[in-house]
């Protein structure tokens, strides 16, 4: 289940196997300019905390030019204005906004077609580990039938949509970055073999295997990813580890799914989950990454009249002390036009007392065209 996210300003620069351009002018003059314009809202209703709301606007730019002899640039810019917000002065007090604007991706790209596709810079990572916006370089090898082989670095990174955004920043963990290796292997029908190895320097390292077995109608994941610290670090951090399991089922325009994940009973799951993931299906899913977590979830989603609903629901105990929180999402979204969308989303949170936490529901709706 996705998160709904609203763009503010993007510049896409795209790279073509063949210089299709003869000169760096007529590159920037052939270049493409698309955006959106989205409007967002979100209320959280606390059941022994001060209730939160704010409205956000939003707007995504985006430049691409075109190809010259492999080469070409991408720089993506997301802005953010206050519409309202229920407490506080500052958009900070209340709502996650760390910057008005923010270029969120400005990278330089090179691709030798079916062979070699570089680019450093900030950009927008695609891997299971690595997520959201980064800042480094990363090199996909595309020679090796049915392989995609990629090598890359990252030092800073950041969350930014209609919802938040975050400054560029360096993970708690460690401020070195980290390297990685991610091989997407597709050389039997139906199943995709996706190991893959993050080095972080003077902290530690994680490593494991994504299996997708995927046909018309059904399909299976399983994953199970481990970290070991270096001997040097505080031994507060503990080796950690994640194993989830997710099947579903695919009927035209019908799908349901079943999950179940857990984490190291010492370490869990957080040094792996430092720098992105798209593991976790709820849309907070507070302690999916913590010590000791056991999470199962299930849920369906349905296309009808080019409307889609989506349901969740599951809970995650965690701890030696096996708090327990359950969370339901509850989504629906809908097309207007090929350019206008609009789409809501309901978040129930069941939170422990003993853990300190509170219950509280989440109302988030948004409204994009897109250009």
């Amino acid at each position: 289940m996705k998160k709904i996210s609203l763009a503010v300003a993007s510049l896409v620069l795209s790279t073509s196997v063949f210089a299709d351009s003869s000169t760096i002018d007529e590159a920037f003059k052939n270049s493409e300019i698309e955006g959106a314009i989205s409007l967002y809202g979100q209320k959280v209703e606390n059941k022994k905390a001060q209730d939160l709301a704010y409205g956000n606007g939003n707007l995504r730019l985006g430049f691409t030019t075109d190809s010259f002899y492999g080469f070409n640039a991408n720089v993506e810019a997301k802005g953010n204005l206050k519409l309202g917000q229920q407490h506080g002065k500052d958009y900070k007090d209340g709502a996650p906004f760390e910057n008005s604007a923010l270029f969120t991706q400005a990278y330089l790209q090179y691709e030798l077609d079916n062979i070699l596709s570089i680019k450093a810079g900030r950009y927008e990572g695609e891997y299971e580990w690595l997520t959201d916006y980064q800042q480094g370089a990363v090199a996909e090898i595309l020679a090796i039938p049915n392989m995609v082989l990629a090598l890359g670095y990252s030092n800073k990174k950041s969350e930014s949509g209609i919802d938040l955004s975050e400054d560029f920043h360096k993970p708690e963990l460690t401020d070195k970055g980290v390297y990685f290796v991610d091989i997407q292997n597709n050389s039997l029908d139906f199943v995709t073999f996706n190991p893959y190895y993050y080095e972080m320097p003077d902290f530690g390292r994680f490593y494991g295997l994504k299996t997708v077995f995927d046909t018309d109608y059904f399909g299976i994941t399983a994953q199970y990813a481990k970290s070991n610290r270096d001997d040097k670090v505080s031994a507060s951090y503990e080796d950690g580890s994640i194993a989830h399991i997710e099947g579903i089922v695919k009927i035209e325009d019908f799908e349901a799914f079943a999950g179940y994940a857990k984490t190291h009973k010492d370490g869990g799951a957080n040094m792996i989950a430092s720098f992105g993931d798209t593991l976790s299906p709820f849309e907070d899913g507070n302690y999916v990454y913590d010590v000791d977590a056991k999470t199962w979830y299930i849920g369906a989603n349905y296309s009808i009249a080019g409307i889609d609903l989506g349901v969740l629901y599951g809970d995650t105990k965690y701890s030696e002390d096996n708090f327990k929180e359950k969370e339901l999402n509850l989504s629906i979204g809908y097309g207007i036009t090929d350019s206008l969308s609009i789409g809501a989303m309901w978040v129930k949170v069941n939170a422990d007392e003993n853990a300190g936490d509170t219950d509280y529901n989440k109302y988030l709706a948004a409204v994009e065209y897109s250009f």
